[in-house]
């Protein structure tokens, strides 16, 4: 699913920066492409979140 969400992200930036009427400056097309290259994550935020706490193991029973 990640893997999938980058392609289908990094495709859709290639397209808005191509609608553009004319080409940036190369300084500016590379600041565009690092924000969007941060911007991927920002909806996958609550996965990484989930994904990082892991399962709780520190519940024991006694076994009475």
């Amino acid at each position: 699913m990640l893997f999938v969400w980058m392609v289908v992200f990094a495709l859709l930036a290639m397209a808005v920066i191509a609608m553009l009427p004319s080409r940036p400056h190369v300084l500016i097309e590379m600041v565009m492409y690092a924000v969007l290259g941060v911007v991927w994550i920002v909806p996958l935020k609550p996965l990484f979140i989930w994904m990082g706490k892991g399962r709780d193991t520190s519940i024991q029973t006694d076994g009475s």
